[in-house]
């Protein structure tokens, strides 16, 4: 009967057996890591295309969310390069909500084209364990590499409404794919991505890709999901060893990229199969904590676990950090859907300017106290343009991104991945990324912070968002 109660409880906490200490992959040695910072998650995209264009052993993608113009493109561009370089083959890992009837079937045309040389799986949503906290598990990396050598790290889904450059009033559409299970979707997205070089610290992340890959293969093949990846590792298509020689002269010539040592970059992988803490939550903690002069936070949502809240409270009220936080609101430019998070973005702005969560009825007791100066608050505000970003960078001296949301989902119940670089040469492109998004935003005011923490139905709100939210 103790062995019943034990398997119980175990279900309860999510902490089945399996479960693996977090990934974190770093290299030694002399060759540099190569990184580009880009501006949007278009560009980005531009730059893969133009590294696949060059491919010659293997394009392993894993886009995450993908469908549209920006897939066929894709296509388009693996079918002619596989034409040129006759042994290449492509891994594909789709999350398919946005793929529809059209996208299904020139993907079947492709892999009917290339049988042997052309493969792809789509990833589910397997219901989580934790039946405290009933939710679903998604693969939410975005990760994508070329002849284990070029490789992209960041937030960007490559579809047509979530890969733009998000710095413009979009235009008005009446395409179908704007409208997904009776929502309307925002009309364009502002995101951010890196693109890096290295053949050793790409040798281990095919590792990993490939992991993923079996994994959702196996699920879509059984009626049960293996959530440890694993159970899923020591089966890496053998790399020829010319990759060495392998150029993208578009990357490799690119004036913007930054050469930093192998031991200044760290990837760091999480998901549901490691329990609780989370390895990225954890990462960012330890960030957080380790700030001694400023923390630049760009996030799509502004929920994170409390421990965040408690390391940002800790960091602008006793360490003396200035902090600026680009996020998404919802006033009269932002997407629709923000709705559904925002209120719980601003419950947090006041903890953060104020040192604490306080009750509603205490709202006397807070009247003429001044938040603290040193943190910022703006809100996106390019018209039905959602801010999609996960990036942080700290001390101007290392910038942190990946596809990590700051909100309950990414800590608990998906597969998330995040690559901090330790360069300050690095940071500064990333900081003048970062000034260009505060112009696209509108600042947060005091008066603001204070009301709609105070304001009662936006007080309920926004803490049930806190609490509640799914995301």
């Amino acid at each position: 009967m103790r062995k019943v109660y034990l398997l119980l409880a175990l279900i309860l906490v999510g902490a089945l057996p399996g479960h693996v200490c977090a990934k974190e992959i770093s290299v030694s040695g002399e060759e540099p890591v190569k990184v580009l910072v880009h501006d949007h998650g278009l560009e980005a995209f531009q730059m893969f295309m133009q590294c696949i264009d060059s491919a010659n052993s293997y394009v392993e993608l894993c886009p995450c969310m993908t469908g549209g113009n920006l897939l066929k493109e894709m296509l388009t561009r693996l079918d002619k390069r596989m034409h040129q370089a006759p042994l290449l083959k492509t891994y594909l890992i789709i999350q398919p909500t946005f793929i529809d009837s059209e996208d299904r079937r020139i993907l079947a045309e492709m892999k009917e084209s290339w049988p042997e040389r052309f493969f792809y799986v789509y990833t589910g949503c397997p219901s989580s364990t934790n039946v405290l906290k009933p939710n679903v598990m998604e693969m939410h990396v975005k990760l994508s590499l070329v002849d284990g050598k070029y490789f992209i790290l960041g937030g960007s889904n490559f579809e047509d409404f979530m890969c733009t450059p998000g710095d413009v009033d979009p235009e008005d559409t009446d395409s179908p794919r704007i409208i997904v299970s009776g929502i309307r979707r925002p009309l364009a997205f502002r995101d951010q991505d890196v693109t890096l070089c290295s053949v050793s610290l790409g040798k281990m992340l095919r590792e990993e890709f490939h992991k993923y890959f079996r994994m959702w293969e196996y699920y879509a093949e059984h009626f049960w999901f293996q959530e440890n990846l694993e159970e899923f590792s020591g089966k890496v298509p053998e790399m020829p060893e010319e990759v060495l020689e392998a150029t993208c002269l578009a990357f490799d010539e690119h004036p913007d990229v930054v050469s930093v040592k192998p031991s200044q970059v760290r990837v760091i992988f999480g998901g549901p199969h490691e329990g609780q803490p989370n390895a990225i939550t954890q990462e960012f903690v330890r960030l957080i904590r380790s700030a001694r002069s400023s923390l630049h936070i760009a996030q799509m949502y502004f929920v994170p676990k409390k421990e965040i809240i408690q390391g940002l409270i800790h960091a602008v009220g006793k360490q003396g950090v200035r902090l600026e936080v680009i996020t998404n609101g919802c006033h009269e430019l932002s997407p629709s859907m923000t709705e559904a998070y925002a209120w719980g973005n601003r419950m947090n702005y006041f903890a953060v300017s104020f040192g604490e969560h306080t009750s509603l009825w205490k709202k006397s007791f807070w009247q003429g106290k001044k938040p603290n100066a040193l943190a910022s608050f703006y809100e996106f505000a390019i018209r039905e343009t959602q801010l999609h970003k996960k990036c942080m960078i700290v001390d101007g001296a290392t910038f942190a991104i990946g596809s990590y949301n700051f909100g309950m989902k990414s800590d608990e119940f998906d597969y998330e991945s995040l690559v901090v670089i330790e360069s300050e040469e690095v940071a500064k492109k990333a900081l003048k990324v970062f000034e260009k998004d505060r112009t696209l935003s509108r600042k947060v005011s005091e008066a603001e912070i204070f009301s709609w923490y105070f304001h009662p139905l936006h007080h309920v709100i926004g803490h049930l968002q806190l609490n509640f939210m799914p995301f």
